[in-house]
């Protein structure tokens, strides 16, 4: 039974499997979870994440700020 299980554990390290962090994020995306919940050793990977999404650590969109129009012509 261990083989088996070192054997599985192998399959989806080499294959890949899923991320915890992109495990949290879809959590927190769609309310499941909080950003406080996140083991403090993922926080500043699932932030990161959630950052590049253009969200905020909440899941909600980060507010757009609108660029100046240019003055003096």
């Amino acid at each position: 039974m261990k083989t088996l299980l070192v054997k599985l554990g192998a399959f989806f390290l080499l294959k890949g499997g899923v991320n915890m962090v992109d495990i949290y994020v879809a959590l927190i995306i769609h309310g499941r979870r909080t950003f406080a919940s996140v083991p403090a050793s993922l926080q500043p990977a699932v932030k990161a994440e959630l950052a590049a999404l253009g969200l905020g650590e909440n899941g909600q969109p980060l507010p757009v700020e609108e660029p100046e129009e240019p003055t003096g012509f």
